[in-house]
Parts: structure tokens; sequence; C-alpha cells
């Protein structure tokens, strides 16, 4: 199913959570919403969901009007951060419970909805455990089952809001993994909200970038991550510092140092210029270079964390290093290299 959000304005007291938002999820696709805590990723999936309905715009499912109209008249699967799943019923029961409250002439038989219990126990790889109460599973387990749950009344659309968000970091990474399998055997258009950078870069087919209410840019995640079309997605997303610079055309000066803009964007005047921290190298004698001090060493993983001072104007940033002399050490002098630079003129 094609969801279509037409210039939705949705605003909670004088605060506009959402400013004439226009969005499509095309049928069978996996969209992310990415933003930070108030951009309004979780408002337009209520609207989507029927939770909530907008002030003004249209929300269309299929082409058809369902801006004010209920979420039980919907079709819609949601899975929430926190599982909400009745803990005096069994796993068995908490999934068949959205066919058993149907209405009589639309319900299944007890046979039909035990055995679609049992499929989609397989389908979430929890075969056997239909007896056993929430209390009695671990939190990627629970969350499997809140997702059973909402695939049990076969969705037109799927909708997860931090589905993840309660689960520590290993658990995360390998039920993502698991999600998205699902979303391609199912292939059930399901919309996904979140504001880790890393789910929605695995998860989405396309990913939409919030903030304060707007969407700053829909592209797929590769394209999102390595050409961000606004200065708020190029600080956003991964680990970008900021400088003030100076747009000429398609190059950029930070301070005395002259770059190429790797933005199809060109401008002129004073600009905001990002290098995200593993775009650095430690530059040969002879480049041009941005002159630093070493504040701070953490060697883990493959890369060397880097926290130094530039020497010019006293600024703190972030540096990333995969190939890091071992000699690098807190109080020594190096000369920076950016490999990539995004510059966005102000205004």
């Amino acid at each position: 199913m094609a969801i279509t959000v037409t210039d939705v304005v949705k605003s909670f007291g004088r605060y506009p959570a959402l400013d004439h938002v226009s969005l499509e999820a095309r049928d069978g696709e996996f969209l992310a919403l990415l933003g930070p805590s108030g951009s309004g990723k979780t408002t337009l999936l209520r609207l989507i969901a029927g939770l909530d309905f907008p002030d003004s715009g249209q929300i269309l499912f299929d082409g058809e009007d369902v801006s004010h109209r209920p979420a039980r008249d919907r079709q819609v699967g949601f899975v929430f951060q926190h599982y909400a799943l009745f803990r005096h019923m069994t796993i068995a029961d908490n999934i068949a419970f959205g066919l058993s409250v149907k209405r009589r002439n639309e319900r299944p038989s007890k046979a039909e909805i035990a055995s679609r219990v049992e499929e989609l126990l397989d389908l979430v790889q929890l075969s056997g455990m239909g007896k056993r109460y929430p209390a009695q599973l671990s939190g990627g387990q629970r969350q499997r089952v809140a997702l059973a749950r909402a695939l049990a009344v076969n969705p037109r659309l799927l909708l997860l809001d931090e589905p993840f968000g309660a689960l520590d970091a290993k658990v995360r990474k390998d039920l993502r993994r698991w999600l998205r399998q699902i979303h391609d055997e199912t292939g059930v258009t399901s919309i996904f909200v979140t504001h880790d950078q890393d789910e929605a870069l695995e998860l989405a087919d396309r990913v939409v970038v919030m903030s304060s209410g707007h969407i700053q840019q829909v592209d797929a995640p590769e394209n999102v991550y390595a050409n961000p079309a606004t200065a708020f997605v190029a600080d956003f997303m991964g680990q970008a510092n900021a400088f003030d610079a100076l747009l000429e055309g398609d190059r950029v000066k930070i301070g005395s140092l002259e770059l190429a803009n790797g933005i199809a964007t060109a401008g002129s005047g004073a600009a905001t210029a990002f290098v995200r921290a593993h775009e650095f190298a430690i530059a040969g004698s002879n480049e041009p270079a941005l002159p630093a001090r070493i504040d701070h060493v953490l060697r883990a993983g493959p890369m060397t964390q880097i926290d130094a001072t530039l020497l010019d104007n006293g600024q703190v940033i972030e540096i990333a290093l995969a190939d890091a002399p071992p000699s690098l050490a807190v109080g020594q002098e190096i000369r920076l290299k950016p490999l990539m630079v995004r510059a966005f003129p102000h205004g």
C-alpha cells in the first residue's frame, strides 16, 4: 500500500509539531523517519496510524483519504518501544488479541486463530513459546512478540516507533537485521521511527531526515550520508566538525586553507563547512593543512579517536584516524588535511 502525506500541519498549543509536511511511502517500501527529539517524526507516525489527526492537510492510503479515520478502521499494525504486551496473557494470547477482538462477522474461527499464531511464532523465531508469559522472555523476545501481534491482523501498513529503544546495543543490532528480513518476507509497507542513524541507514530503503517539524531530505541511505542536502543533514549525519568558512563557487576556504566543495551546490559568501571525524588525514610537510594540538588520544578498535585544538582559532575538533602513527601523544602538534569538506552558504 502506498501512503501519501500532503501539506500536513499539526500543532500542540503554540508548538508546531509538523509544519506543512508532505511525504510519500511507496508500496512495499521500508521507510525510516530519522531525527532528533522534537523533530516531529513520532507525531507524523501517529497521524499516519490514526492515533491523532492533522489540523490541516491530507493523509491518503492508496489514494483514499483517511485523514480523520480512526486507527481501528485503517488496518494498521503498530509496534511500540516498550512492547505494550498484556502481562496476564500468554504469548499466544497476546499475538491472537487483535484477531480475537474483531467484530463477530470478521473474526476468524478459533482454529484459524490458533493456526495464525503458530505461523507467526515460527516467523519471529519463537516456536514452542506460546504458553509462556511476557515476564518469562527477554526484552528482545518480547519485542518479537509485539511484532508478531502487529502482523497477526494482516495489516496493510506496519508502523514502528523506536521499537528497539529499550534494548541493549548487541540485541538492537541483531534485531534490526532480523526485522529487515521479516519485512522482505512479508512485503508489508513499513515506516520506522528512530533517532539512531545506524538503524536508519541499515534498515531503510529510503531515509526521511526531519528537524523542527520539517523534512530536510528524503533519499536512499547512501545518498543521505554521502550527499547531505542541507547544513542540518550534514551536521546530523555522522560525527561532523563544523567550521566557519568562505564559499567561492566550488571552492571553500577554512582559514587560509582552500579546498574543493564536496557537494554539487555552489555559492558565495559566508558558509558553514563540515568535515567528518574520519575524513581527516595527517598532512605531509609540504601540504596545506590545519595546524592543531592533540588534547586527548583514545586507541580502541580500528580507529584512533583524537580530540585536538586548532592553533589558529582555538576550536576543538574530533578526529578518527584509521592509520594513526603510534607516536601520537597529548600535547603534540600535528597538521591536519581534510579529505572531504561539504559547505553550505548561510541563509
